[in-house]
């Protein structure tokens, strides 16, 4: 028999372990969100996906997502704008790990990305400054899209094949009875034989609840707006100017409309002054430094003259301490799941890590991306 299975959160992550749990045949999922679908984080980002990363395991979670975003473009027209993602090297020492992670793409099955030189990168983009770029790692399928109908893509798919979803429905209390966990909410009792814990910002507080740490750091970041001052003759992909494991922020930026980019700095770790305590209520950091150090960054590397600035929106980055996820059961008590912990990659990578929590409440393993299985979060909680 197929276990009751309780989601908290429904964000990318959430959305998509209730499609994934009701592909293997799980009779009884509901999601619980005190919201509505993408009301957190996965509404408030700047929406990239994108395959041009660098460790292997985290190649191979985005390759597997990016496939069920475009089997939901196929089946439910879920809109992608393939613009392009380039993680741009300014550095020698950089172009080995780009080799590496152009082989292990590869060798995963995706054969549209390729390295490009100064040269191609300034044709592709040509007002870019790229007198100190070396090469870049360019997907030409990837870019971006909205959260808010990636979950809707994912639950209407979850719908059909019989998972429900409860809006409203924040979990107030907990507790186990046997084999059965009860989870009080707002809109009543719900008993299950697994939870599984994909509430992104909120993950500490509902870990907490349940007696199983997901300790996460919730940080704020922002987008910016930048108008442009006349319509490009080409669109500017995604451009990342940080390779990942990097210290300190980088900045991205990439169109968003006929005339205007959207812009930011991305941090793989902590970042002084971004933390939140509450994620309910919070807002950008104090000060203009942050869309300062935006615009100046984004006036240096794209000469175009009369650019302008505005702020758009701001977000929460939930960062594991060790800047990895949090994918699997806890020893103590198997049924209890948790998915957390994917920092500002949750729309990048969500739809596949929500798939690999399912795949643990049902099968017992991370059948998708095996190497997973190093994701476990008590790595993490044991510490905390």
């Amino acid at each position: 028999m197929s276990p009751r299975i309780a989601i908290i959160g429904a964000g990318v992550a959430g959305c998509g372990a209730a499609l994934r749990a009701t592909q293997l045949h799980a009779k009884d999922v509901v999601v619980l969100e005190k919201g509505t679908p993408a009301s957190g984080s996965s509404g408030r980002s700047a929406g990239v996906y994108n395959t041009q990363t660098l460790d292997p395991l985290q190649i191979e979670i985005r390759i597997r997502s990016r496939e069920i975003l475009f089997q939901l473009e196929r089946n439910r027209g879920l809109p992608l704008a393939r613009i392009g993602n380039i993680r741009i090297a300014t550095t020698e020492a950089d172009i080995p790990k780009l080799e590496s992670a152009l082989a292990t793409i590869k060798s995963f099955g995706a054969d549209d990305t390729r390295i490009l030189s100064q040269k191609e990168l300034q044709a592709l983009v040509p007002d870019l400054r790229c007198d100190d770029v070396v090469a870049g790692l360019y997907g030409v399928n990837d870019g971006h899209l909205d959260g808010h109908l990636l979950c809707s893509a994912l639950i209407d798919e979850a719908r059909d094949l019989g998972a429900k979803v409860m809006n409203n429905a924040e979990v107030l209390a907990y507790e186990k009875r046997g084999s059965t966990h009860v989870l009080s909410t707002t809109r009543g009792k719900i008993e299950c034989d697994v939870v599984i814990n994909a509430a992104g910002a909120w993950a500490g507080q509902v870990g907490n609840l349940l007696g199983h740490a997901a300790p996460i750091k919730p940080e704020v970041h922002e987008v910016i707006i930048v108008k442009l001052p006349r319509k490009l003759d080409y669109v500017v992909p995604m451009c990342n100017f940080y390779m990942p494991g990097q210290n300190g922020a980088g900045i991205y930026f990439r169109q968003d409309g006929e005339d205007s980019l959207i812009a930011g700095l991305h941090t793989y770790y902590s970042v002084e002054g971004h933390e939140v305590s509450n994620p309910d209520s919070y807002s950008p950091p104090d000060g203009d430094d942050y869309f300062l150090e935006v615009a100046q960054l984004v006036s240096d590397r794209l000469q175009i003259d009369d650019l302008g600035f505005r702020n758009g929106w701001h977000g929460l980055y939930p960062l594991s301490a060790d800047g990895e996820f949090q994918i699997g059961p806890y020893a103590a008590d198997p049924s209890v799941i948790a998915v957390a912990g994917m920092g500002g990659t949750g729309v990048t990578s969500g739809a596949l890590t929500g798939a690999l929590a399912a795949e643990w409440a049902i099968l017992g393993k991370p059948a998708s991306v095996p190497n997973a299985v190093k994701l476990l979060p008590d790595r993490l909680s044991r510490a905390a």
